[in-house]
């Protein structure tokens, strides 16, 4: 993986992870941070162990999200076929 395709989260307590930048543009805010042009955020009140969870987050939201998708349209489906009698 190229440094240009990866992005460093650093927490209030300066541990760094460095996550995919695909992971991280799932946060909206975080992809409109003028420091995602550099490749490094800084977040000076989310601990380390917090950031962890959220960068887990990012990476599940960016695997699952177009199931979430698919199933709400399923449901969609299903809903106009009972409505439709």
């Amino acid at each position: 993986m190229k440094r240009k395709d990866t992005v460093k989260l650093i927490s209030a307590d300066e541990m760094e992870f460095i996550i995919d930048k695909d992971a991280a543009m799932v946060s909206q805010t975080i992809g409109g941070f003028a420091e995602m042009e550099l490749g490094e955020v800084t977040f000076p009140e989310i601990s380390a162990v917090i950031l962890e969870k959220i960068c887990q987050y990012f990476y599940w939201a960016l695997q699952y999200s177009r199931f979430v998708f698919l199933y709400q349209c399923l449901v969609c489906v299903n809903a106009v076929d009972i409505l439709n009698g």
